[in-house]
């Protein structure tokens, strides 16, 4: 194997993509009876939390973005669970109705059960842990963010060689 080619079993991108496949198809399988999927059940539950939220605020807190958080929100829309208002500088405004807020408590007991059994897998000291980890994880990939706010993505503004800049400075 050439040093350039990558090693998809040692890829942090690919690994964390699998595990999220894994996640959502347990959370996805164990909300079935409810009648939503667990994208819809996160949404509804931090819309929940928030009261109202804008949706451009929703985006920048769960990084999301705007184009795939405008096709969540219109079938949310078109179930009849949340519903929107404009607020100021013309910002879409979201909140549940009262259909909303009986699928996402009714959705509770099968979200709490998939986290119970994902839980029990992990035992306690390592679900801390994995917390603990994706929140570095979530810091440490907050770069792309930062460079799309600073209009445009630049290809040098990620080092392709980290390793041999601090190589460098040691000599």
């Amino acid at each position: 194997m050439e040093t350039d080619e990558l090693d998809i079993n040692v890829c942090m991108c690919s690994a964390i993509r699998e595990m999220n496949r894994a996640v959502t198809q347990l959370y996805d399988f164990a909300l079935a009876p409810s009648g939503i999927k667990a994208s819809q059940f996160m949404t509804l539950n931090a819309i929940a939390q928030a009261g109202e939220i804008a949706q451009c605020d929703f985006a920048r807190q769960y990084a999301i973005a705007v184009e795939t958080l405008s096709r969540r929100f219109s079938k949310l829309r078109q179930k009849g669970l949340i519903a929107s208002r404009t607020g100021t500088h013309s910002q879409r405004i979201y909140r549940l109705t009262e259909q909303g807020e009986s699928v996402l408590r009714n959705s509770r007991p099968y979200w709490n059960a998939a986290q119970a059994q994902l839980k029990q897998a992990l035992r306690e000291a390592d679900w801390q842990l994995f917390f603990k980890a994706c929140e570095q994880v979530v810091g440490a990939a907050s770069l792309a963010g930062e460079l799309r706010a600073r209009n445009g993505w630049h290809v040098d503004a990620i080092d392709p060689n980290p390793g041999d800049q601090s190589e460098q400075r040691a000599a």
